[in-house]
C-alpha cells in the first residue's frame, strides 16, 4: 500500500482534489475535470487553483492529461473555479468561476473580490481563449461577492445558466445572509440575461453552492450545497450540506423548491455534479471531502502531499418521488476473484478493495459490519442506520446516523481509504474516508459481521488503468 492511494477512485497525482468539474461525454470520450491544486507552481510561479483533467472512453478507463488552463489572466488571476460543460456538435463548452481578490483592506465577501464567469470553447484536446461572460455589474445588487460555480445546459434551443449565491442580509452577517440560486439565460451562450431567482420561501442557509438544474424521469430538481444550515441529530450533521429539491413550475414562469433531501449521509461528500452520458443515463459524481471539516485526512501528511478523491460515478433513478443512487454498471466491470468467508468467518478485501453486496431477511432488524479491528463499523438497529469510526482511523470522525425504517440490501464499495455505502439500492448513501492500521506485503482489510447473517456476495477489486501508477 503506497501512502492510502486507491485502487478504483479517481485522485489528483499530486497535490489537493477538490469539486468535480465540467463532467461530459463528447465524441465517444467521457471527460472529468477537477479543481486541482498541485504541488508545482503554475507557468507565473505560483501554486494557485485551477482545473486537473481526466479523460478516456469509459467512465473506468481514464488517463491523467494534466492542467487544461492556469489562472494567469486578468478575470481569473487567483484561482479558476468551479463550473460545468455543456456539449455541442461544435465541441464542448466549459463555463467556470474565475475568481479575482483585489488589494485593499477588503473582507472580501461584502467587497473585494470579482468573481466572473469565463467561458471556454475545447474539443476535450486543445483549449481556446477564455472569454467573459459575466462580472459582478451583471449580478442582482444585493447579492455579495459570492457568487459562483456557473452549470449552464440547452433546452428548447436556449441557453441556461444557474449559479450559486449568498444575498446580503441587514446586518451583512452570516445569520442574515441567506442563499439563492441566480437564473439566467441566453440566445447564444455568450451573451446572459438574468431571467429570475430561486430561493425557499423561509431562510436555508446563508449561501448555496454547486447549483445543479436537471431533470429525471419527466420531473425538474436543483441541486444545491447550502452553506449554514444548523444541524440536526439525524440530518444535517456536517458543517456544510449537499441535497437537492423538487422543482414544481415551468422553467419560463414561477417555480417553486420544496422537500429538500441529502444526496448523502456521510462524513465526506461535497460538490456534485451530474450528468448526461448519451446513452440515457444521468451520472452524479461527488467530492469526497468537506471544506472547513473539524476533521482531517492521513494523506496530508504524505510525501509527495497529496489529499482527497472523487465518488464513483453513481446512477441516479427516481423511485417513490426519492432520487436513488447506485454505482454506473462499469464500476461492476473492475471486479475481480470473488471472495469467500475464511475459516474465521471473514470476508477479507486483498489490498483493502472489495465490492460487497449483502442481502437481509425481513425479519432481521438488527446487524453489525466490523471493518479492519474496529476501524470502522456499520450498525442498524430500531430504524437508524450508524456508521462509527475509531478514533484513530477516523482522524476526528465520530459517527453519522441515518433513520431508514428497514434495510433489505447494502452494497458497499471499500477502496484502501473510502467506504461508500448504497442502501436499499440506494435510496441512501453513507460516503467516508478512513484510515485503517495497514500492514505486510499485501495488507488486507477483513470484514465480518458482528451481528445478524445476511447473504453475501464479495469480490476483489482491480486496479483502474489511471491509478496503476500509484498501485504498489
Amino acid at each position: 500500500m503506497k501512502d492510502w492511494r486507491m485502487h478504483y477512485h479517481l485522485m489528483p497525482p499530486d497535490g489537493w482534489l477538490n469539486d468535480p468539474n465540467g463532467l461530459c461525454r463528447y465524441k465517444g470520450e467521457y471527460h472529468v475535470f477537477f479543481q486541482y491544486s498541485p504541488n508545482e507552481p503554475g507557468p507565473d510561479g505560483r501554486k494557485a487553483r485551477t482545473w486537473g483533467h481526466y479523460a478516456g472512453p469509459s467512465l473506468t478507463d481514464l488517463a491523467f492529461r494534466g492542467v487544461p488552463f492556469w489562472p494567469v489572466d486578468p478575470a481569473d488571476r487567483d484561482g479558476c473555479y468551479s463550473g460545468s460543460a455543456l456539449v455541442e456538435d461544435g465541441g464542448i463548452r466549459l463555463y467556470y468561476t474565475g475568481n479575482v481578490k483585489l488589494p485593499g483592506d477588503h473582507d472580501y465577501t461584502y467587497s473585494g473580490r470579482e468573481a466572473n464567469e469565463i467561458l471556454v470553447e475545447t474539443d476535450g484536446e486543445h483549449f481556446g481563449a477564455k472569454q467573459t461572460v459575466l462580472v459582478n455589474a451583471d449580478y442582482p445588487a444585493d447579492c455579495t461577492c459570492h457568487v459562483r460555480d456557473p452549470k449552464v445546459w440547452k433546452q428548447n434551443g436556449k441557453y441556461y445558466m444557474v449559479l450559486g449565491a449568498r444575498v446580503a442580509g441587514p446586518d451583512h452577517t452570516a445569520d442574515t445572509d441567506h442563499g439563492e440560486v441566480l437564473l439566467y439565460s441566453s440566445e447564444d451562450g455568450v451573451s446572459w440575461k438574468l431571467s429570475k431567482t430561486l430561493q425557499t420561501e423561509e431562510r436555508f442557509g446563508y449561501m448555496w453552492e454547486c447549483p445543479d438544474y436537471f431533470s429525471l424521469d419527466g420531473e425538474n430538481f436543483l441541486g444545491i450545497c447550502p452553506q449554514g444550515v444548523a444541524s440536526e441529530e439525524y440530518r444535517f450533521q456536517n458543517i456544510y450540506e449537499s441535497g437537492y429539491f423538487h422543482v414544481d413550475g415551468d422553467l419560463a414562469e414561477n417555480q417553486c423548491l420544496r422537500d429538500f433531501e441529502e444526496w448523502d449521509y456521510g462524513f465526506d461528500f461535497y460538490a456534485p455534479q451530474t450528468f448526461e452520458d448519451g446513452d440515457g443515463r444521468r451520472h452524479l459524481i461527488g467530492w469526497v471531502g468537506m471544506p472547513d471539516a473539524p476533521y482531517r485526512n492521513a494523506t496530508a501528511a504524505c510525501d509527495p502531499y497529496w489529499e482527497n478523491c472523487l465518488t464513483v460515478p453513481r446512477v441516479l433513478t427516481v423511485r417513490d418521488g426519492r432520487i436513488c443512487q447506485m454505482p454506473a454498471e462499469e464500476v461492476a466491470g473492475l471486479r475481480g476473484d470473488p471472495l469467500a468467508k475464511d475459516p474465521e468467518g471473514r470476508i477479507v478485501l486483498p489490498d483493502g478493495a472489495g465490492d460487497m453486496e449483502f442481502s437481509f431477511a425481513e425479519e432481521e432488524k438488527n446487524w453489525k459490519i466490523v471493518f479492519g479491528s474496529g476501524d470502522a463499523v456499520l450498525s442498524f438497529a430500531d430504524g437508524l442506520l450508524s456508521l462509527e469510526l475509531s478514533e484513530k482511523s477516523g482522524c476526528g470522525r465520530t459517527v453519522r446516523k441515518c433513520r431508514v425504517a428497514s434495510v433489505h440490501k447494502l452494497r458497499i464499495l471499500a477502496d484502501t481509504s473510502i467506504l461508500e455505502i448504497y442502501v436499499n439500492d440506494g435510496a441512501y448513501v453513507m460516503t467516508t474516508r478512513f484510515y485503517p492500521a495497514y500492514s505486510g506485503e499485501r495488507p488486507e482489510l477483513p470484514v465480518r459481521m458482528k451481528e445478524g447473517s445476511p447473504s453475501v456476495s464479495a469480490w476483489a477489486m482491480r486496479t483502474m488503468a489511471a491509478n496503476e501508477v500509484f498501485a504498489k
